[in-house]
């Protein structure tokens, strides 16, 4: 194998991490992904973690949403509901000098 040949099989750009210590079972279930994917470790983590990225930046997009007649007909209700009690005014809890009663 010619050098050439090896260095194509690698990316062109590594970094090195530090050292991450990784449940095994964590392992266990990368090791299963990539050997489904048919990738390597990097490549199967890689995927993993794109994807779950996409779909909350997509699920963050759907939340974002409002739907205004919704929010309008809740409105509606609550303007509809009767006045319990009215609410009372700061001479119900302070008297003349501003003192609590």
């Amino acid at each position: 194998m010619t050098a050439n040949k090896v260095r194509g099989m690698f990316p062109a750009a590594m970094t090195k991490f530090e050292t991450i210590e990784i449940e095994s079972r964590v392992v266990d279930n990368v090791r299963e992904l990539a050997r489904q994917r048919g990738a390597s470790f990097s490549e199967a983590i890689d995927v993993a973690v794109r994807e779950t990225l996409e779909r909350d930046r997509a699920k963050t997009d759907d939340d974002a949403e409002i739907d205004l007649d919704e929010v309008a007909a809740i409105a509606a209700r609550f303007q509809a509901l009767p006045e319990r009690a009215p609410m009372p005014s700061d001479a119900d809890f302070y008297d003349a000098d501003g003192l609590p009663r």
